[in-house]
């Protein structure tokens, strides 16, 4: 696609049976030219207990098994757990041999129990993905106290320069013109283009605001919304590529996977 040799889904997830099957997934993404997908698995109920999210990562480990060429995987826990927390990342790093680390809303991204899986990333040059509400703190309605925003994202960003952190979906509703405006000057701080929002211009303003350098493609499992809005958008071969495999393989690359 686009004469570009590689598309890497840098934000995708695996779902429980038999709503979700992961063959017919890899089906649909391939006939939309994504080569390999960065995958997690989501406990179904939150704050997410340690059985549950080590079972989960047990399943996607089972993704990776069967799919080496295309699944690369994301460790997820909630930081709550702490120590245990600590130990099942680096079990998912060292034995599952898994990209990095997956965040949801179990804690805030600014909780100091977030601050040692941070640490343990940066040792293993491990990314973390970091789901993020694109609203301004005093607009929050109804979100729980641990949804981290733009602003959260790009402070834990800095006081962990050394960290190669992706603030997820700014297709995913919510102000992006905001939120990417919140993050440009933080250069750790990378942005994934997923979520179901397909609006005009985003992906152009995303380029200006942060540079190509800073975006990942993803769909958020919105495969077809995902590659159209960077097919539809009006972007130069330099960074379509960089947005679609680049950056993220130099990420992948960096974490020593093939």
């Amino acid at each position: 696609m686009w004469g570009i040799a590689l598309i890497i889904d840098a934000h995708a997830h695996i779902w429980y049976p038999p709503s979700f099957s992961l063959e017919e997934f890899l089906k649909w993404a391939a006939k939309l030219g994504i080569d390999k997908l960065c995958v997690s698995k989501l406990p179904s109920l939150r704050p997410s207990s340690f059985s549950s999210f080590s079972e989960a990562n047990k399943d996607v480990a089972e993704a990776m098994k069967a799919h080496p060429e295309t699944v690369l995987g994301y460790c997820y826990v909630n930081p709550a757990y702490e120590e245990k927390a600590v130990r099942e990342f680096r079990k998912c790093l060292e034995e599952y041999g898994m990209l990095g680390l997956k965040l949801y809303t179990d804690c805030h991204c600014l909780d100091p129990r977030v601050s040692p899986l941070i640490e343990l990333a940066v040792e293993f040059n491990a990314p973390i993905l970091i789901h993020t509400a694109h609203i301004q703190r005093r607009y929050i309605k109804g979100d729980p106290p641990t949804v981290s925003n733009s602003e959260d994202v790009a402070e834990l960003a800095r006081r962990h320069p050394k960290a190669t952190i992706i603030m997820a979906h700014i297709g995913g509703g919510g102000d992006w013109e905001w939120a990417l405006k919140a993050v440009r000057g933080v250069s750790n701080l990378m942005v994934d283009t997923s979520g179901s929002g397909v609006d005009l211009g985003m992906i152009e303003m995303a380029v200006r605001e942060v540079g190509a350098e800073r975006i990942v493609f993803g769909t958020d499992n919105f495969l077809s919304s995902g590659i159209g809005k960077i097919r539809g958008a009006e972007l130069n071969e330099r960074d379509r590529e960089l947005i679609l495999s680049k950056n993220m393989l130099r990420i992948i690359e960096r974490r020593g996977l093939p």
